[in-house]
């Protein structure tokens, strides 16, 4: 054999050798990464969707916050502010619920201004009022002294208690003093309901153009009339 048969026979033999080195280490590798994934699984992936709080259950331990309630805010009937004296300056004074004394029947009759008039008469509001529950419910209502005059002498003066109809002044009960007796002041007493009113009069046998008695009557609601309880007389000197 010569040389050129021999360096062809050994380069054969050197390229079998590197095939067969080659594939044994190709196998030793797809060996060790087949058993590296089986030992390493895939961990799920995460999920990038939030829980929707509102199909979440609480079991009744703990659930969405009431809304306010607009039936519980001030204004309704019975929370209403507290009416006031000024309010009943263009108030309304009789109705078909309510016959006021001295003032025609059948005749709706409100304030303007503190002031009505017709078919001869005219009504004015005085300043003595008082302000406190008359009629039972927690809203503060109002006590007024009026005069009627008729067109004659006679100067009627009685006394209008008005309920407090959410923050409305309604016309609910009524009595006449009588004539030439002017009011000198009203005070309510809530807790018991009833109206204290200090006026003028005089005695049974005494002519109507003199006042001699300081009254203090006490006087109660009852629809639609204003009742008096009782009453004390004290000397008056003009």
């Amino acid at each position: 054999m010569n040389r050129t048969e021999r360096w062809a026979r050994r380069g054969t033999q050197l390229i079998a050798t590197l095939a067969l080195v080659s594939a044994a280490v190709g196998c030793k590798d797809t060996a060790s990464g087949g058993e590296s994934s089986a030992s390493k699984s895939p961990k799920p992936a995460a999920s990038s969707k939030k829980p929707d709080s509102g199909s979440v259950k609480d079991d009744g331990k703990e659930s969405a916050k009431e809304s306010p309630d607009s039936s519980k805010k001030p204004g309704g009937k019975g929370s209403a502010g507290a009416l006031t004296c000024d309010q009943l300056r263009n108030a309304e004074l009789q109705n078909s619920s309510m016959r006021l004394p001295d003032a025609p029947e059948g005749t709706v009759v409100a304030f303007t201004d503190g002031r009505w008039e017709g078919d001869g008469v005219v009504i004015e509001l005085q300043p003595q009022c008082g302000i406190g529950d008359m009629t039972g419910d927690p809203a503060a209502d109002a006590v007024a002294a009026i005069k009627v005059t008729t067109g004659g002498t006679g100067k009627f003066y009685g006394l209008v208690t008005w309920r407090n109809d959410a923050g409305t002044p309604v016309p609910a009960a009524a009595v006449s003093l009588g004539d030439r007796t002017p009011v000198v002041s009203i005070d309510i007493s809530a807790p018991e309901r009833q109206a204290t009113v200090v006026y003028l009069t005089r005695g049974d046998s005494e002519p109507t153009a003199v006042v001699t008695l300081r009254r203090t009557a006490v006087y109660r609601v009852t629809e639609p009339a204003m009742v008096e309880l009782h009453h004390s007389d004290a000397p008056y000197t003009p």
